[in-house]
């Protein structure tokens, strides 16, 4: 490498990470969460000329599933022998989570150590982490998530990323594959991804859907999603809206406000490039899908 930094020292993260790799149940999940929570990464970087002052971005990896991340290294022995890089900041994986939850992307997550231990931190788990943050200021020496926020922030990446990611990778043949049955097993992805599916509070009849052909040019499925553990930032409901002609699609919900807010549930739009806007106040029940219909463009 040939930028001189001084090592980091996360023993505590790395013997963490080895126990999750073996045994991702959520026990050792919410260790590899506190171990990783304060620590500072090597992230590799690249220059960029857009502005006069210069800066680096950092560099964005593909696995064999095309899925892209960030790369991190949690010392200077995890670089692969001959990799040379531009340039590499040190800084708080904080820093790396806020860069990919604030600035919504095509970016999955973080992959820690690629070339040696391969560990994909995905955004639920970002999601995760941040929240422990915000919790921590409460209970600084509780060793624990509780059971409702992993649930709140698991059941948020499915509706705001995971859902609609497969919706524009795959446009049509997605919509074609939904059924009740298909949205339990997208919402329980996470749950097992962690080794808690025994923990998964969903069944297929938690599910409503209702499929509305419009016009050759225009169709919408309105999905009523589970009432059952509601917390904020979730999707009360969910729209996919097309055009079979063009397979043009869009992708709107109706949002739980924070506990903080005067507005009880927003319209949020969530786009192709990830990107998440809360459009207004959710319009009275019986008017949401004609205000879908029309924000995706035409009268219903």
């Amino acid at each position: 490498m040939s930028v001189k930094m001084n090592d980091i020292d996360n023993t505590k993260l790395e013997e963490a990470m080895q126990v999750y790799i073996k045994d991702q149940d959520k026990e050792n999940l919410v260790r590899l969460v506190y171990a990783i929570q304060e620590t500072r990464l090597f992230v590799p970087a690249m220059a960029v000329q857009k502005q006069k002052q210069g800066g680096f971005q950092p560099y964005i990896v593909k696995n064999a599933e095309g899925d892209m991340y960030m790369p991190a290294f949690t010392s200077m022995n995890k670089f692969p022998q001959n990799q040379k890089y531009q340039g590499m900041l040190k800084i708080q994986y904080k820093q790396c989570v806020a860069m990919l939850l604030d600035h919504p992307t095509l970016v999955q997550g973080i992959v820690l150590n690629p070339f040696s231990d391969n560990l994909m931190l995905k955004s639920q788990m970002l999601q995760l982490s941040r929240q422990v943050e915000q919790n921590a200021k409460e209970a600084p020496k509780a060793y624990s998530v509780k059971t409702e926020d992993f649930r709140m922030v698991v059941r948020h990446n499915t509706e705001f990323h995971s859902i609609p990611e497969k919706l524009f990778a795959q446009k049509l043949e997605f919509i074609q594959s939904l059924n009740e049955e298909r949205l339990c097993e997208l919402y329980k992805e996470p749950y097992t991804e962690v080794g808690q599916a025994g923990q998964y509070p969903y069944t297929k009849d938690s599910f409503e859907m209702m499929e509305l052909r419009v016009r050759d040019d225009l169709s919408i499925i309105q999905i009523i999603a589970p009432s059952k553990y509601l917390y904020q930032t979730n999707c009360r409901e969910i729209y996919i809206v097309w055009n079979p002609l063009t397979e043009q699609v869009g992708y709107y919900v109706i949002e739980k406000g924070l506990e903080t807010e005067e507005t009880a549930f927003h319209l949020d739009v969530v786009r192709e490039d990830g990107s998440i806007e809360k459009l207004e106040q959710a319009p009275a029940d019986g008017n949401v899908m004609n205000r879908v219909m029309e924000l995706f463009g035409g009268e219903p």
